[in-house]
Parts: structure tokens; C-alpha cells; sequence
């Protein structure tokens, strides 16, 4: 048996510049599913607690694939439930609307009597509801833009859909093999960087699920607090704007827009005192949610302050998508690693 030749610093240059080159090339063929393979990631992380303890029901060979199996499962239903009762409930909207622009191509739409009694905007609201209906054909036009939002809409939901299938299925692959998986990062990350990468990693690991339950579970709850709070003031679909509400919420900022959008409504409707009954009620859920719960959750397990939690989302959105919202601050807690160790060494060297 021959012993094997040591190989050259050239040798393992050009060995290391291959995997660069595979890895990029790699990444480029499959850029279209990075998404999914982002989610995924984050979904196995942020579980994998709970996916802990639900294999641990199971026994017998077969337990690690019918855990695997039946817990993606419920992940989807959680996940696409929603969005078909959404869709179903899109579509119907959008037929009731193509019917009201149809009806209403012989007669100009009105305005509620409120709008008379604004002192400041009033004349601004009527020059622009007669601009854009001020005549028959203007209505019928939009008739005719309100089919194609339709089908804008149908597209980009079957682009979601086949994302969501993608990710379920690297999923399922990730909680199937989760401990070769976590083995074989831990050792790579180990061989390139040294042992000195191991807490990072943890560090990783506890942003990401600090920041799953920071911006989903509160969500959710914005969601399910204002969809009673939507029920209450007879707002149309509560259920569906409680959801729509939590999606938003996820979002920084874009909360008001769910919720505004209900009081835009209630008062189109003559319901003026309702319409500012939900979005004071919104106002407040969110300022709670935003400065005191959210912050105290996603700072706690991810070891940072909140100006860096909210930067790392905002950059995560940016530059990833909502996917950001998870992934911006898990790379706020590693640079932030990064630097209090650096700052810790340099002070040891200087004492």
C-alpha cells in the first residue's frame, strides 16, 4: 500500500480555487431555488426544537422518515391553508369588484355624504374621484385593469405556491437527515475556520429562532387581536384582514397599511367612528408589539440591541426579501460576535 503524496501549497491553491469555482457555479445553477432553500433552512432552525421532541414519539427503524414525514406535513398545513382560504377569498373580492365597476358604467359612483362635511379635504377628494370616474368610459377602463390585476395576482401565487413545494420538500430532506447535517457544518466550518467558529454558530442558531418567534408569533398575535378587533367594529372579513394584518406585521412598518386599509374601508362605508376605532386600536397593538415585546424576544435570544435587530431586518428585506427578515439579524449576531470577540482580545493583549 503506498503512502500518499504530500501535496504542494500550489496544489492546494489550485484544489481550493476549484471548490470556489464549483461552489459559485453551484449557486449560479440553482439561484432560482435559493429562496426555497433559504426558507427551508430558516424553517429547520426555528423548529428544531420542537421537531426534537416530536421524533422523540417515535420508535423503530423507520422513525426518523414518518417523523420527518408527518411534521413537514403539519408545517405545510399551517402554511398553505392560509393561503388558499386567502386566495379563494381574493378571487371572490375580485369578482364582486369587476361586477360593481360593470353595474356602474351607466351611472358615475358617489361619494359617502361624510366627504361633504371635511373642511380641508373635501374639495381635494372630489376633484380626484371625479378625475379618475367622472365619466362612463373611465369606469369601464378600470373594468377592464381589474381582470388583469386578477391574473397578475394568479400568477404571482402560483410563483409562491411552487416556492412553498421546494421548500417543503428541502425541508422534509433537512429534518430527515438533520444530525449528518448539523455534523457535517459543524466539522466543515471547524476544518476552514477552527474550533473558534463554534460558538458563532450556536450564536447563529439562537438569532434565527429568537427572531422566528420575535416576528411570527407577535405577528400572529397582531393578527389575531386586531381580527377581533375587526369583528367587533363589523369590518368585512375579519378573518381575512386578521391574516392579512399578521402578514404586514411581519414587515417593519408596513403594519398601518393592513389596518389602514380596514378604516379606509368602514369609513367608505359611512362607519366614521368604527373606522377610527380600528386604527387607534392598531396604533396601539403596534406600538406595544414594536417597542416592548418584539425587542424584549429578538434582542434576548439574539444578544442584541434593538437599533441592531431593527437594522438587520430592514437591511434583510432590502437586500433578501422577506426571507431577510430572518436572515438579517442572524448576520447582525455574527458580525456582532465577531466584533466583541475581536474587542476582547485586543483588550486582553493591551492589559
Amino acid at each position: 500500500m503506498t503512502a500518499p503524496v504530500p501535496s504542494s501549497s500550489a496544489q492546494r491553491i489550485a484544489r481550493y480555487a476549484l471548490i470556489v469555482v464549483l461552489v459559485l457555479l453551484g449557486g449560479w445553477m440553482m439561484r432560482h431555488f435559493l429562496p426555497a432553500l433559504c426558507w427551508a433552512v430558516v424553517l429547520a432552525i426555528a423548529t428544531s426544537s420542537i421537531y426534537a421532541r416530536w421524533l422523540a414519539r417515535f420508535q423503530g427503524k423507520r422513525r426518523h422518515m414518518w417523523a420527518a414525514l408527518t411534521f413537514t406535513t403539519f408545517v405545510g398545513l399551517i402554511l398553505i391553508v392560509p393561503m388558499i382560504y386567502g386566495g379563494v377569498v381574493a378571487v371572490k373580492e375580485a369578482l364582486v369588484l369587476v361586477r360593481t365597476y360593470v353595474d356602474s358604467n351607466k351611472d358615475q359612483p358617489t361619494l359617502p355624504d361624510w366627504v361633504n362635511q371635511l373642511p380641508w379635504l373635501r374639495d381635494w377628494i372630489l376633484a380626484q374621484w371625479n378625475e379618475r370616474f367622472g365619466r362612463a368610459a373611465a369606469v369601464a377602463g378600470q373594468a377592464q385593469v381589474v381582470p388583469q390585476w386578477t391574473r397578475v395576482l394568479g400568477l404571482q401565487v402560483m410563483r409562491r405556491i411552487s416556492t412553498l413545494a421546494f421548500t417543503l420538500l428541502t425541508l422534509f430532506f433537512l429534518y430527515l437527515h438533520r444530525e449528518q447535517f448539523e455534523g457535517s457544518v459543524r466539522r466543515a466550518v471547524g476544518r476552514v475556520f477552527g474550533p473558534a467558529m463554534e460558538p458563532l454558530l450556536d450564536r447563529t442558531n439562537d438569532a434565527i429562532r429568537a427572531t422566528v418567534d420575535g416576528v411570527v408569533l407577535v405577528a400572529v398575535a397582531e393578527g389575531a387581536i386586531m381580527s377581533g378587533v375587526y369583528a367587533i367594529a363589523g369590518a368585512p372579513h375579519p378573518i381575512l384582514f386578521g391574516a392579512l394584518t399578521a402578514v404586514f406585521a411581519m414587515i417593519p412598518f408596513a403594519a398601518p397599511i393592513a389596518f389602514g386599509a380596514v378604516a379606509v374601508i368602514m369609513m367608505s362605508q359611512g362607519s366614521v367612528g368604527a373606522a377610527i376605532a380600528v386604527a387607534a386600536s392598531g396604533l396601539v397593538v403596534l406600538f406595544i408589539a414594536d417597542h416592548f415585546v418584539r425587542p424584549m424576544i429578538i434582542g434576548g435570544g439574539a444578544r442584541l440591541p434593538f437599533l441592531w435587530v431593527l437594522l438587520g431586518i430592514l437591511g434583510g428585506v432590502e437586500s433578501f426579501g422577506l426571507v431577510g427578515i430572518f436572515l438579517g439579524p442572524a448576520l447582525m449576531a455574527v458580525l456582532m460576535s465577531f466584533w466583541r470577540s475581536w474587542s476582547a482580545e485586543t483588550a486582553t493583549r493591551e492589559g
